[in-house]
C-alpha cells in the first residue's frame, strides 16, 4: 500500500565535482573547450570573446548588437538568415556580460554540417544593414521609455550610481536617447572590435554528443579566421567609486508601491572570504526560506518577495537587497533589512536552518552537472568570472564545512552597515 505519510529519507550529496572540457588549440591559435556527454544527437556551440558592456562604456550597442546580427547576412541577407536557423530548428542565443560577449547555437547534430557555415556566416559577415538597426533601436528606445516610468528602473539606476559611481559603465542603464543615438557606424565599430580585433583572447565552447567530424569541421572553420595576436584584449578594470554610506528617495507621485534597494559594497569575487559571504548572503535573502523572506513576507506579510544577492566582478562586488511594498511599509522593511543583518552578525543559526541551507546550497551545485550543456554554461561563468577553473570545488569545500561562527564572522567583516546605501522610489504617505 502507497505510504502517503511517512516523507522520504533526504540523503546528502555525495561528492560533487565538475567534469574538466577538453581543451583543443585550433588551427589560428583559438582554444576549442570540447565536452562530450549526450544521449541524445544534440550540440551546443559558443563562440566567446572578450569585450562586454564595460568595454562598451555602458553603450546598449553591446546588447543590441547580436540581435541585429540574426537580421542577415553576407550569404543570407535579411529574414533568409533567421528562416535557416528556424528550418533546421536551431536557436541562437546571445549572452552580454561585463566583459564579455558571447554567442551561442543549440542544434541538432543531424544538421550541424549544414548550420555551422550559416552561424560562422552570421559572426564574421552580418549585414547590419540600416533597416534592421533603426528596427531593433526602436524597438528598444520604446522599451527603454516604458522601464523609466516604473519605480524599479528609478530605484535601480540610483543605487548603480550610489554603488558603482555615476560615470562607471556599470551604472549606466538604456534611455530612449541614448538608444536613439546609436548609429549604424556604431554597430561597425563593435562588430570590428568584438569579432575580429578580439578574436586572439576568444574561446569557443562545445557540449553535447561531439564528433570527430564536428571538431574538424569546426577547425575548418573557425581555425582559418584571422587572429590579430598583437590586439590588446585584457578587460578594462575601472574602479568603483562608491558613494556610502547614502540614502535616497525618489518621490514617484502615484505610484501604488514602493521600490527598495538595500546595498553594501563588499569584497571582490577574488577574495578568499568571497564564497562563505556569498553562503551568509544566501541565509540572509537567497531563497525562499530566507530570512529576509521568513520575516518580511511570512512574518510581517510587507511583500511578495525579497531576494539578497552578491553582485560580483574583478572591480568589486555589492551586495544587494532589493523588493518592492505599500509605500507605508518602505521604511519598516529598510528597518527589518537592518535588523536581519545585525542578526546574521550574532551567528544563532539553528542545527535545522544549518542543514536547509547546506542542502538548497548544495542542490543549486548540482543543477550545473545536469547536462552537458549545464557543464559547458559552468566552465562559461568561470571565465567570465575570471574565478578560474578550481572555483567549484572551492564552492563544494566551503559549503560543505561552513559553519554558524564562520558565516557571522564574513558578515561582521564584509558586510558593515557604516557603508549602507538605501534608496527608496515611491510616493510618501
Amino acid at each position: 500500500m502507497l505510504d502517503r505519510i511517512t516523507p522520504p529519507e533526504v540523503r546528502p550529496f555525495g561528492h560533487l565535482s565538475l567534469p574538466p572540457m577538453k581543451r583543443i588549440v585550433l588551427d589560428n591559435g583559438i582554444i576549442l573547450n570540447v565536452y562530450d556527454h549526450s544521449f541524445q544527437d544534440v550540440s551546443e556551440l559558443m563562440l566567446l570573446t572578450p569585450g562586454g558592456m564595460v568595454e562598451a562604456m555602458g553603450s546598449p550597442v553591446a546588447s543590441m548588437l547580436v540581435p541585429v546580427m540574426l537580421d542577415g547576412s553576407r550569404m543570407y541577407p535579411g529574414s533568409a538568415l533567421s528562416d535557416v536557423f528556424d528550418f533546421n530548428g536551431a536557436k541562437i542565443s546571445p549572452s552580454v556580460s561585463d566583459h564579455f560577449t558571447g554567442v551561442s547555437i543549440r542544434m541538432l547534430n543531424s544538421h550541424w554540417e549544414k548550420l555551422l557555415p550559416v552561424y560562422a556566416d552570421m559572426i564574421f559577415s552580418p549585414e547590419l544593414d540600416s533597416h534592421a538597426v533603426d528596427t531593433c533601436r526602436h524597438r528598444m528606445a520604446q522599451s527603454a521609455a516604458i522601464a523609466m516610468q516604473r519605480v524599479e528602473y528609478k530605484a535601480q539606476k540610483t543605487v548603480r550610481e550610489l554603488a558603482y559611481g555615476a560615470d562607471h559603465p556599470k551604472a549606466v542603464m538604456d534611455t530612449p536617447q541614448s538608444v536613439e543615438a546609436v548609429s549604424r557606424e556604431d554597430f561597425l565599430r563593435w562588430h570590428d572590435c568584438i569579432f575580429s580585433r578580439n578574436l586572439s583572447g576568444a574561446e569557443l565552447f562545445l557540449s553535447g554528443r561531439v564528433t570527430p567530424p564536428m571538431i574538424d569541421g569546426i577547425n575548418r572553420i573557425f581555425g582559418s579566421v584571422a587572429v590579430d595576436t598583437d590586439s590588446d584584449t585584457s578587460p578594462h578594470i575601472l574602479p568603483f567609486d562608491t558613494v556610502a554610506p547614502s540614502f535616497r528617495f525618489i518621490e514617484s507621485p502615484g505610484a501604488l508601491q514602493s521600490a527598495i534597494r538595500f546595498a553594501i559594497p563588499s569584497i571582490p569575487r577574488t577574495h578568499p572570504d568571497y564564497i562563505m559571504l556569498r553562503c551568509a548572503v544566501v541565509a540572509l535573502g537567497g531563497y525562499f526560506g530566507s530570512r529576509l523572506m521568513s520575516n518580511i513576507r511570512e512574518d510581517k506579510g510587507y511583500t511578495y518577495g525579497i531576494q539578497a544577492g552578491l553582485l560580483g566582478s574583478p572591480e568589486g562586488t555589492v551586495m544587494l537587497v532589493q523588493t518592492s511594498a505599500d509605500n507605508a511599509y518602505a521604511e519598516a522593511v529598510v528597518d527589518e533589512i537592518r535588523a536581519e543583518i545585525k542578526r546574521l552578525y550574532s551567528g544563532d543559526f539553528t542545527d535545522e536552518e544549518m542543514e536547509r541551507l547546506r542542502q538548497y546550497l548544495m542542490s543549486t551545485l548540482a543543477q550545473h552537472l545536469d547536462t552537458a550543456f549545464s557543464i559547458s554554461a559552468c566552465h562559461v561563468t568561470e571565465r567570465i568570472s575570471f574565478t578560474g577553473p578550481e572555483y567549484f570545488a572551492r564552492q563544494v569545500d566551503v559549503i560543505s564545512s561552513m559553519t554558524p561562527d564562520a558565516l557571522c564572522n564574513v558578515a561582521r567583516r564584509h558586510l558593515p552597515l557604516d557603508k549602507e546605501i538605501v534608496v527608496i522610489a515611491g510616493s510618501k504617505v
